[in-house]
């Protein structure tokens, strides 16, 4: 049943790919009406999805609360801001209400951010550590990431306006040309675990881990 299951589950993904594909290098009416019959049917899927992952996250972090499991009080944080958020949108019938937007704005930014500062400083740590000067690369690679915190971080222009600039200099000629290598290198090893799951070859998404 399992082989079945599989076998059903990688022809359909075939298709689906194959007509999703066509759809942008062909302009025809036909298949571009069942590409967004199927775009559509996605975002149905997504959905229920969102939903599986809603009620899965409840049942997990709602054991943990009832066990009283270590650092449960996070996990109840966690499901109040969801509720609240869910209820928010419910009531407001939108997301873009005066009053989720209040939410997000006067309790999410503000913890994200604090969030991120905090990371800034862990990021600087395990940079040096990463970077020591042991090698004149390593010693490139720890310069270069210096110039580009003060880019990033406020306290760059303050100490002088020359640092932001360099920082922007070695992202635009360096940082931004190795950027889009590493995402050509992604979008290829993403194209090619796609097409192992439509054949076949990689089982572990459908439900395989053999």
């Amino acid at each position: 049943m399992a082989g079945i299951w599989r076998t059903t589950a990688s022809a359909v993904l075939l298709v689906v790919s194959l007509v999703i594909m066509l759809d942008f290098a062909l302009r025809n009416p036909t298949l571009q009406n069942l590409a967004t019959d199927l775009n559509n049917w996605a975002v149905v899927v997504a959905a229920f999805a969102l939903g599986i992952g809603a009620y899965s996250l409840i049942l997990r972090h709602g054991g943990m609360i009832a066990r009283k499991a270590p650092m449960w009080p996070y996990s109840t944080i966690l499901l109040v801001t969801m509720f609240v958020f869910i209820v928010t949108g419910l009531v407001t019938n939108s997301i873009t209400s005066p009053q989720y937007n209040w939410i997000y704005s006067s309790i999410v930014m503000p913890v994200s951010s604090s969030l991120y500062g905090m990371n800034a400083f862990f990021i600087a740590s395990a940079s040096y550590r990463a970077f020591r000067a042991k090698s004149w690369e390593a010693l490139v690679l720890l310069v270069a990431a210096i110039f580009l915190m003060f880019k990033n971080a406020p306290i760059g222009a303050v100490i002088s306006p020359i640092l932001p600039d360099i920082g922007g200099v070695i992202w635009d000629f360096t940082g931004a040309t190795g950027m889009r290598a590493l995402l050509i290198g992604i979008g290829i090893g993403t194209l090619a675990l796609g097409l192992r799951v439509i054949v076949g070859q990689e089982k572990t998404p459908l439900g395989g881990a053999e």
